[in-house]
């Protein structure tokens, strides 16, 4: 009896039906894979951090984009959806449809107890080979908590933030924001609240 194998697909084949599909999926040298649904907790993080980034950049020729926004990594044969992106300076897209594009500078993941591990590892090793990323941040969702890894030269750095105070510093884009930003109207004993 022989194994069945996993059907392959090429990037091509991929975008063909990721563009038709209802549901989100990433593509990882060849293999597809389905993305969960997230939290209000994941959401409210993830449009605070696109919103007050995007604050951030206006009236600059910079953008931060929130998961619609797949990024191409060439090198590791990769079709990824991150929280949020951006840069500043011109996008790259990955084909005519730009639905997708090739050289953000930051990335932002924000962390479910699903994905942390391939976000802390595999996923940031496939980010890491896109020359154009500068900083790769990861965001708590279950605590206040924040961790940055900024490229400098051929190593990277790591730095952590706690405090509502703290400023969460992305350098690439020259943009900075309050960590009480970020969470806001996060509250991590339920799942959200108004204010």
């Amino acid at each position: 009896m022989s194994a069945l194998r996993k059907p392959w697909f090429s990037p091509q084949e991929y975008l063909a039906l990721e563009r038709a599909a209802e549901t989100r999926s990433e593509y990882v040298d060849g293999e597809i894979f389905a993305m969960a649904g997230g939290t209000l907790r994941h959401a409210l993080i993830a449009a605070n951090s696109v919103r007050e980034i995007g604050n951030g950049l206006k009236d600059r020729p910079c953008l931060a984009v929130g998961s619609d926004m797949k990024v191409w990594i060439e090198s590791a044969n990769t079709f990824a959806y991150p929280d949020v992106s951006g840069l500043c300076g011109p996008v790259e897209p990955y084909d005519g449809l730009k639905d997708a594009y090739t050289n953000p500078s930051f990335i932002i993941e924000v962390l479910s107890d699903s994905t942390e591990l391939y976000d802390r590892t595999g996923k940031f090793h496939r980010y890491q080979t896109l020359s154009s990323v500068r900083e790769y941040i990861l965001i708590a969702q279950a605590s206040m908590a924040v961790d940055v890894f900024r490229r400098q030269g051929a190593e990277w750095l790591y730095h952590s933030l706690h405090q509502p105070g703290d400023l969460l510093k992305i350098d690439s884009v020259e943009c900075a924001i309050p960590l009480a930003e970020v969470y806001r109207n996060v509250d991590f004993e339920g799942e959200a609240v108004a204010g």
